[in-house]
């Protein structure tokens, strides 16, 4: 049994590169301290079954199994599986397998992005401990991904996969205003969400999407052209909102999205958690929702964190902190082309940002590589 708070205590006061963020660290523990969940850890590697599945007859029949039976690897072939109704995930642990090093090999492909009076997502989560790992997902009427908060769909991992093309949020986490659970402990990591047409195709899409989530972790990922195609802002690259507290958001590559992270909205807050060493680039693209970077509404006691923003559009702010509950939020050595601006009442200590015009002093060599192939 480990202490959540503890484990975060200490992370966030040994990575700071900055001795100023250090001792800002040291001297606000009310700030970086955690609700007292408990995590139980688990290892159910060694407990596991094994069930190959080489096209998408097996692929059903093997999840049938493991529904009834919990604890599965489901080990998939290369191949095009064509889905033609919604895996969904039922019983606990229960793991998806295909190629970490290169996802495009095994491809669940939905029945193409379109408008529908029904839900209509490619996997739908409802129990714990489920993983994703090295697949592509395409092609879905809703969402790619679902995890049902109100299951209590705790510990989700979702790594080195691509996630495209869907007509809603391609990761979808979901709450509900009938039931007091929320999908907590989820990791999100290595994956790339994008568009491969270069926009949208409404403004009612978004990269991750978080409803009452807590303790998540989105690590590593790359987001590309989360963009409506009108002035209609498309959701966020990365959302937490509606309840949601103590996410972390760190190491991510976002590139011509509309939005980049955000943590709560008016009237569907947010609290605590961090916002870190993000890389948020929008060329000037015509894209024509283009807005901010960063944004915290209604999120207390939250921390953004030498993040850097470069946006080429003409939305005014690189990061905005609105509304009055949005209090004892820290804003700290950030690098930005715009503003970084206070609106409707909210407060935050703002310490070390500063402004740089020029992308290329702003980024690596490598990282304008990356960003340039989305142009």
């Amino acid at each position: 049994m480990v202490s959540l708070s503890k484990i975060y205590l200490l992370r966030i006061i040994l990575k700071p590169r900055k001795k100023v963020c250090r001792r800002l660290y040291s001297n606000m523990f009310a700030l970086v301290i955690l609700s007292p969940f408990t995590v139980f850890a688990q290892d159910i590697s060694s407990s596991q079954t094994i069930i190959s599945a080489h096209d998408v007859s097996t692929l059903y029949q093997a999840l049938q199994t493991a529904n009834a039976n919990g604890q599965t690897d489901i080990q998939l072939s290369p191949g095009i599986y064509r889905l033609t109704s919604t895996l969904v995930i039922s019983a606990p642990s229960i793991r998806l397998i295909g190629d970490s090093t290169d996802p495009s090999l095994i491809r669940f492909v939905g029945r193409g992005m379109r408008s529908l009076s029904q839900v209509e997502n490619l996997i739908t989560v409802r129990a714990k401990h489920f993983s994703l790992d090295g697949i592509t997902l395409t092609d879905a009427g809703n969402h790619l991904i679902q995890i049902s908060g109100e299951s209590d769909a705790d510990f989700p991992v979702i790594k080195n996969c691509v996630l495209q093309d869907s007509f809603q949020q391609l990761l979808k986490v979901s709450s509900s205003d009938h039931s007091s659970n929320t999908s907590d402990y989820g990791t999100v990591q290595n994956c790339e969400f994008k568009y491969t047409q270069g926009i949208g195709p409404n403004f009612y899409i978004g990269g991750i999407d978080a409803h009452g989530a807590r303790g998540w972790n989105v690590l590593n990922n790359v987001f590309r052209d989360i963009a409506s195609p009108d002035n209609r802002p498309a959701e966020f690259a990365i959302h937490f909102w509606n309840g949601a507290s103590n996410n972390v958001v760190e190491g991510n590559t976002i590139i011509d999205c509309d939005r980049g992270i955000g943590f709560g909205l008016k009237g569907k807050p947010a609290s605590a958690g961090a916002i870190i060493n993000n890389l948020i680039v929008h060329h000037d693209n015509n894209d024509p929702g283009a807005d901010v970077g960063i944004i915290l509404e209604q999120s207390p006691k939250t921390q953004i964190l030498d993040n850097r923003v470069y946006l080429a559009h003409n939305y005014p702010n690189a990061i905005e902190y609105r509304f009055s509950e949005t209090t004892e939020a820290a804003i700290i050595d950030n690098t930005t082309n715009k503003p970084i601006r206070k609106r409707d009442g909210a407060t935050a200590s703002l310490i070390g940002n500063k402004r740089e015009k020029e992308l290329t002093n702003l980024v690596s060599p490598d990282e304008l590589l990356l960003i340039s192939s989305s142009e």
